[in-house]
């Protein structure tokens, strides 16, 4: 009881909110509607005036009047063109209806997911994300466009006829009646499994791409193991699965698509014509020949607009179930940041007894350190540390349990997020540029950024030669994240574009461990003018780069386990000194 409770909760609200977007283009869907009413009425008015002609113009003993005839044979013609060019415009209208609602959806998806805090991707695949935005919000709008048009004009067409039948044969209206139980019963049957067929097969399939996507990927490690059959095996099992599941949908379709409602149909017809050959054999009343072929002809619309109807009830589950997938995501909770505008930074941070863990385990345990304006801080440790973690949190990608970080002395949970994100750049390990040109992704389109701006920025952190060897120089084109171009490479437009922004807080995380040497002495070299009146924190892990820091907090299994300078830390002879030694015998045995 609590879980139908819960359903219908759910379809109430789901179509509460899809109504709230309906309304974002209801002008449109008004137009769609009302021209759409003038579809069906001139289209069903095309056969009662053939109606009219045989029952009044061409029936036996009847003067032929041409004139009035063709008066008649024109009206219909116009009638039959009036319905073609108002279908068109009720087909525009619907679908530019749905194009805006899906696009309004979409925006407010993305607006809502721009909000949404890190670990939620951490958490979800980035495809997974894509999919929401795009697919779902897709089948939604095929819901307006395709779907509600179809069952809205089917709905249409039934009412017209229904109300036509009944002013000119209150028989043929009861004759007509006796399907709608029946359908009601095909319709209902044919909704329940094919929701049910559908919900399966799309699952097979999805579980079927991720099998593929990984297959793909690991081509080489499959064939390196010689598991080429093993893998074959599994893909194949997953494939049966899939295919039963669309022969269950296809077998739906061929018994209640078309064959259940065409076999009413027929039954219908028949009926009609028992009624119409009986009164004239017995002689007990008259059914005129136009209101035998206005029926049948109605009819056909009918139940054609049916069978329509009914081959989208498919498309009508999927779009539920993407609305569901949609709303889901704009329900997750975003980010609470603060209102007040961060103050101007000198570069001044500071963290007091933070603790924070990502799920259960603390990844930093009660941390303090204090970094004034223009230092250089470095942070080393081994693997899972806590190093990022101390960026992540800086950058407001996550909030502490515990403990507080400090702007300008300003918590950084009260202040406006942008506001003091502006003031700070981050290189990644891993940099990413954006589909565009060297010069757009070391600007990001920002007007503050001129031209010679990024070009002094990248031959500052040493891209002289690499900018010099480029046919087309800044306006050479960057393909999907960097593709063409050398992990180093990537590393030195990404560098440029934090330098371009001239933050007056510059974080290096790994910002040289994808750099050949000789790139890494020319960006040091570039480092230590700019580390002048900016605070720069480093993440490291070639502790070669950063015996110049000004500050050193090594940390281990969360904690600070030893800070100072360089020397300081190579005279304590604990973890800094034998990870620098480590690193020292490594090098001596590669130039060996």
């Amino acid at each position: 009881m609590k879980q139908i409770k819960s359903q219908t909760k759910q379809e109430q609200s789901r179509q509460s909110r899809l109504l709230k977007y309906s309304l974002s283009a209801k002008t449109t869907l008004l137009q769609g509607l009302l021209v759409t009413g003038l579809t069906v009425a001139s289209s069903l008015l095309a056969p009662y005036l053939v109606k009219y002609l045989l029952d009044n113009e061409l029936r036996a003993g009847a003067k032929l009047r041409a004139n009035f005839l063709i008066l008649i044979l024109v009206a219909y013609l116009g009638t039959v063109l009036l319905s073609s060019v108002m279908r068109y415009f009720s087909t525009l209208l619907l679908h530019k209806a749905a194009n805006k609602i899906a696009m309004k959806m979409q925006l407010d998806a993305f607006s809502h997911v721009q909000k949404l805090p890190v670990e939620f991707f951490d958490q979800l695949p980035a495809g997974q994300v894509v999919s929401r935005i795009t697919n779902d919000t897709k089948a939604v709008r095929i819901l307006y466009q395709v779907v509600l048009a179809q069952f809205m004009l089917a709905g249409i067409y039934a009412l017209g006829i229904y109300i036509s039948l009944a002013l000119i044969d209150p028989f043929l209206i009861l004759i007509a009646l006796t399907s709608i139980p029946i359908m009601y019963f095909v319709f209902r049957d044919f909704k329940g499994k094919s929701a049910r067929y559908n919900r399966i097969y799309r699952s097979k399939l999805s579980e079927l791409n991720g099998n593929l996507n990984e297959n793909i990927q690991a081509m080489e490690v499959i064939s390196s193991l010689g598991k080429e059959k093993q893998i074959y095996r599994e893909f194949s099992v997953i494939s049966d699965q899939v295919y039963e599941q669309s022969r269950n949908v296809t077998k739906l379709f061929s018994y209640s698509a078309f064959n259940a409602t065409q076999t009413i149909q027929y039954l219908m017809l028949a009926a009609v014509l028992l009624y119409f050959g009986f009164g004239h054999l017995t002689a007990a009343y008259w059914v005129p020949i136009g209101t035998l072929y206005v029926f049948v002809d109605y009819m056909l619309i009918l139940f054609n607009q049916l069978n329509n109807a009914m081959t989208r009830v498919g498309d009508l589950e999927r779009a539920r179930s993407a609305a569901d997938h949609i709303f889901e995501l704009l329900d997750l909770e975003t980010v609470q940041e603060g209102t007040r505008i961060a103050p101007s930074s000198t570069g001044r941070i500071a963290f007091e007894n933070v603790t924070f863990a990502y799920k259960e385990e603390a990844v930093l345990k009660d941390i303090s350190f204090e970094v004034a304006p223009g230092q250089t801080v470095a942070f080393v440790g081994p693997t899972g540390s806590g190093k990022s973690t101390i960026m992540n949190l800086l950058f407001a990608f996550y909030q502490p349990q515990q403990g507080r970080i400090l702007f300008e002395g300003e918590p950084l949970a009260e202040l406006d997020y942008k506001s003091f994100r502006r003031q700070m750049a981050i290189v990644l390990q891993d940099p990413f540029l954006f589909t565009g040109t060297i010069l757009s992704n070391i600007t990001l389109n920002r007007a503050n950024i001129s031209r010679a701006d990024a070009e002094r920025a990248l031959r500052e952190v040493g891209g002289d030669q690499f900018l010099e060897r480029l046919e087309h120089g800044l306006d050479t084109a960057v393909i999907e994240k960097g593709a063409g171009f050398s992990s180093g490479e990537r590393q030195l437009i990404s560098f440029a574009r934090a330098l371009a922004h001239n933050p007056r807080i510059l974080v290096l995380d790994e910002a040289t461990s994808s750099i050949d040497s000789e790139t890494e002495s020319a960006i040091q070299r570039a480092m230590r003018r700019l580390e002048e009146g900016r605070t720069t924190l480093i993440i490291a892990h070639r502790l070669s780069t950063i015996r110049h820091a000004d500050q050193i907090i090594v940390l281990d299994q969360g904690r600070i386990a030893e800070q100072g300078v360089h020397d300081e830390l190579i005279a304590m002879d604990g973890i800094y000194r034998a990870m620098y030694e480590a690193q020292s015998q490594e090098a001596s045995s590669w130039r060996f």
